[in-house]
């Protein structure tokens, strides 16, 4: 037209070109949601949908983060189920060993040569020889005999204040027991520690038998520690610590009967002890063995965890459900180390103390397999959370792609469409126009 300046193209052509103009942006467009699979690329193509979908979208992400949580708890809790099985191994390890030392002991294949416990001394000597003059004056020993039996028994009859050689610090813990009997009761009859061989500077004896009250000072009163068995073997325990404490180079012993008949005391088995009482056993070697597996059971405790949680050192884990992190589970742990299920390490010294020690075992036990019990249904139910949440995760995504995606075959036959509409204006727009002057000939 005359008025286009510029413009080659007439009215016809140039609306024409303009069609195919538009069908090509049509084109870009199909291809567009056809490549990357959306109807609704954009808030401009359908906001509501749009929309809509993003929200679906946020959601399905937040809960797949979720997922990466939950599937780590559920590791954690595998590895602490790992860690309940070896500790149940272990246990019942610990069982079977002390329950072997029990039967040994049963069988009296534990007993120790000597019949002492570890921390006992027996008092022994090789003859009578080897009690000599305590006191001065008071032995007189012509009065009566002694008579040594093997190299841990005496007897004094008649008139004897005799000592014997023997080193031994007293602590608050020693106690002093032996065997004790007399058929004919003396005028004294004392034990007790000296250093000098003098009588009249301490107190450091006891009082056992005898007619005579007084002359002699004792540790404790009379008859605290008295012979009471009327010539029968009586068993005499005298805490020595608790009254005095020291050095001593001697054991004294006070037998003084100066008339006929004379007055007798035996005395069989003198034992000095340090604490209570124990078994006459080596328990060494079963300590030994006892620690390896207390240890095992407290590093398997330790190496039981997984990416700084431990439950079995009393950690506890917290699975969160939902996006908000109103919806959790929280699984407990214990402590599963050898103290924390209350076993000792610290050996024994007592057969009595393995009794006790299994019965510790077996309780021990039972409280691993009730926190093994618990983990497998906290398992069960952050596995079957996360099954719940997957499933909610692809129906959130779907819900998205329900309103976003498009049909590829609709899309397909919609490109086809318009390639050859566009094939159609482009083959239109290269016809020639009419010449003005053919038209008016």
């Amino acid at each position: 037209m005359v008025e286009r300046v510029g413009n080659i193209l007439n009215a016809a052509q140039y609306a024409r070109l303009t069609a195919i103009s538009k069908t090509a942006r049509q084109l870009d467009d199909a291809f567009l949601r056809l490549n990357s699979g959306f109807d609704v690329n954009s808030a401009l193509d359908n906001p509501t949908s749009f929309f809509l979908a993003r929200a679906l979208r946020n959601r399905a992400g937040d809960l797949t983060r979720l997922l990466d949580g939950i599937g780590q708890s559920i590791r954690t809790i595998e590895t602490a189920d790992h860690g309940v099985k070896a500790q149940l191994k272990l246990l019942d390890q610990a069982e079977s060993y002390l329950e072997d030392i029990l039967e040994k002991y049963r069988a009296g294949q534990l007993s120790a040569g000597n019949g002492l416990a570890p921390n006992e001394t027996l008092v022994t000597f090789n003859s009578s020889a080897d009690f000599i003059t305590y006191v001065v004056g008071q032995d007189v020993p012509a009065s009566g005999t002694i008579t040594t039996s093997g190299n841990d028994q005496v007897t004094f009859s008649g008139n004897f204040w005799k000592r014997l050689a023997f080193n031994y610090t007293i602590t608050p813990d020693t106690v002093i027991t032996f065997e004790y009997s007399s058929n004919v009761e003396p005028d004294i009859s004392a034990i007790g520690f000296d250093n000098d061989g003098d009588f009249n500077n301490d107190s450091n004896r006891f009082y056992l038998y005898g007619t005579q009250l007084g002359g002699v000072t004792y540790a404790a009163p009379i008859p605290t520690y008295a012979y009471t068995g009327a010539g029968a073997v009586q068993e005499i325990e005298i805490p020595v610590g608790t009254y005095f404490t020291g050095a001593f180079s001697h054991l004294a012993f006070i037998h003084d009967d100066d008339p006929l008949p004379y007055g007798n005391a035996t005395y069989n088995r003198i034992i000095l002890r340090e604490g209570v009482k124990q078994d006459a056993v080596d328990f060494a070697p079963f300590n030994e063995g006892y620690t390896k597996i207390l240890e095992n059971i407290d590093a398997v405790t330790i190496d039981a965890h997984y990416r700084g949680v431990n439950l079995l050192r009393g950690e506890n884990l917290i699975t969160y459900f939902n996006e908000t992190r109103s919806h959790k589970l929280m699984s407990e742990g214990m402590d599963a180390t050898a103290a924390g299920l209350g076993l000792n390490a610290d050996g024994f010294t007592t057969i009595t103390q393995i009794e006790a020690e299994l019965e510790k075992v077996r309780l021990a036990r039972n409280n691993v397999r009730r926190f093994g019990t618990t983990l497998s249904n906290d398992l069960n139910i952050i596995k079957v959370r996360e099954t719940f949440s997957r499933e909610s995760v692809n129906v959130h995504k779907a819900g998205a792609d329900d309103l976003t995606l498009n049909d590829p075959n609709e899309e397909g036959a919609k490109i086809l469409a318009l390639q050859t509409r566009r094939q159609i204006q482009m083959s239109i727009l290269a016809l020639r126009p009419p010449n003005v002057l053919d038209i008016l000939a």
